[in-house]
């Protein structure tokens, strides 16, 4: 009895691994198309009404997307904290130490952590045009996130409960 139970744990614990592995390729695929939006409204508001960055970071901070209002909500935070650095400081380290959580990887924090070296230091048309070239990047990782969600999103879930019957293979 014991041992049956062992192997059911055994098998439900590799089998989490590769759903939670699965999850996060999902959540991924999730943020970024949330930074897309973030970055359309940012165009938006800068080509429309011309409202200032502060303001922009304050209004996505209180998005109902939870992912932009968690991201824009310590990026708004740290300005109130530190208000002598720089927008594109905040949003930079903002988005260094949030990349894990949000799980993005490297280039997408690259490609976010870029668009701090423009934006609120040129005209509007140059930070639409900068903006709009992060959108065309950040759409390029977001359909390499969804081609690797389909080829191996199962693989993920698959290979977990596998990985767990053939443990408790080996130790039984």
């Amino acid at each position: 009895m014991l041992t049956a139970l062992g192997a059911l744990l055994v098998i439900g614990a590799c089998t989490t691994l590769g759903l939670s592995a699965r999850a996060k390729m999902r959540r991924r695929i999730a943020v970024l198309s949330a930074m897309l939006d973030a970055i359309a409204f940012l165009r938006a508001e800068i080509e429309g009404p011309h409202t200032p960055l502060p303001e922009l970071i304050d209004a996505l901070a209180h998005s109902e997307n939870p992912d932009q209002s968690q991201l824009f909500r310590e990026m708004q935070r740290r300005m109130e904290r530190m208000p002598r650095m720089s927008l594109g400081y905040h949003w930079s380290s903002t988005v260094r130490d949030f990349a894990e959580d949000l799980c993005l990887g490297q280039e997408e924090t690259g490609v976010l952590r870029d668009a701090s070296s423009f934006l609120g230091r040129y005209d509007a048309g140059q930070q639409l045009e900068c903006l709009k070239y992060t959108a065309a990047r950040l759409e390029s990782c977001r359909k390499q996130a969804c081609l690797a969600y389909r080829q191996h999103g199962n693989v993920y879930r698959t290979c977990g409960i596998a990985a767990g019957i053939f443990m408790v293979l080996i130790l039984i």
